[in-house]
């Protein structure tokens, strides 16, 4: 099953509908009003979709009220909250690993092997960044975010 109608299928299990391909008059790719999720038609790929209908159910289960003004540090602190789940939910750290072990180095690369968009990945690098420091040691790896990400494994006596 592909990440979208995996996400599609979560929408239906929690009681959310999707509408697909709406005419915003914002640039907002995607919103959520009760129980409806609106994604914009300007949406390109199906990847990108995915990751935007994600968004989104993570903020009907998290979020309350309107956040759209981010400009409000409440709704500045609630759309940091979603973005951090989406993150753990669509670029984990493991699978990171698991990808860099298996050869894949290019960001394009590794997006495209967890069904996200590039910039999705990099933001989540730049999150875990934040809240890691420049590394951060998984099991006998080292998974370090800057200059790029780079996996070394530990040498262990």
């Amino acid at each position: 099953m592909e990440l979208y109608e995996e996400w599609l299928q979560l929408a239906d299990d929690i009681g959310l509908h999707v509408m697909e391909n709406m005419p915003f008059d914002s640039q907002a790719k995607g919103l959520i009003y009760g129980d409806c999720i609106g994604l914009n038609r300007t949406i390109k790929t199906a990847t990108e979709k995915a990751c935007i209908l994600a968004e989104e159910v993570i903020h009907s289960q998290l979020n309350t009220g309107n956040i759209i003004d981010q400009r409000l540090s409440g709704n500045l602190k609630q759309e940091h909250v979603a973005r951090k789940v989406l993150h753990r939910h669509l670029a984990d750290l493991q699978i990171i690993v698991s990808l860099l072990k298996a050869g894949y180095t290019e960001p394009s690369e590794i997006a495209e092997k967890m069904g996200i968009t590039e910039y999705l990945l990099s933001e989540a690098i730049s999150g875990y960044r934040e809240e890691y420091g420049i590394f951060i040691q998984l099991d006998d790896d080292i998974l370090f975010f800057e200059p790029t990400v780079i996996l070394k494994s530990q040498i262990t006596d």
